[in-house]
């Protein structure tokens, strides 16, 4: 059974567009994100264009970087995302 790669997933693809837009809001550069993260601006690059999947470690990290807990409207899309009942 051949199952479609998470990469290109419709919910995947809006989620990461969603981190792009928060980051960009932010002000915050790409090579700063991966500096926090430890990774190569590359590395941000490719998860913000789908070439790359996100690590559940680095989503979390990411999610602090970008201050889900003072951001309702972040706060959301994650808990739309996973299909969380809060």
């Amino acid at each position: 059974m051949k199952r479609n790669k998470t990469i290109h997933n419709e919910h995947y693809n809006k989620l990461i567009e969603i981190l792009y837009k928060e980051r960009k809001r932010l002000g915050l550069s790409q090579t700063e994100v991966a500096a926090r993260l430890k990774m190569t601006q590359s590395d941000i690059s490719k998860i913000e264009s789908s070439e790359r999947r996100i690590d559940i470690m680095e989503f979390k990290e990411i999610l602090s970087i970008y201050r889900i807990n003072e951001n309702r409207k972040l706060k959301q899309v994650v808990i739309e995302f996973f299909e969380l009942e809060i």
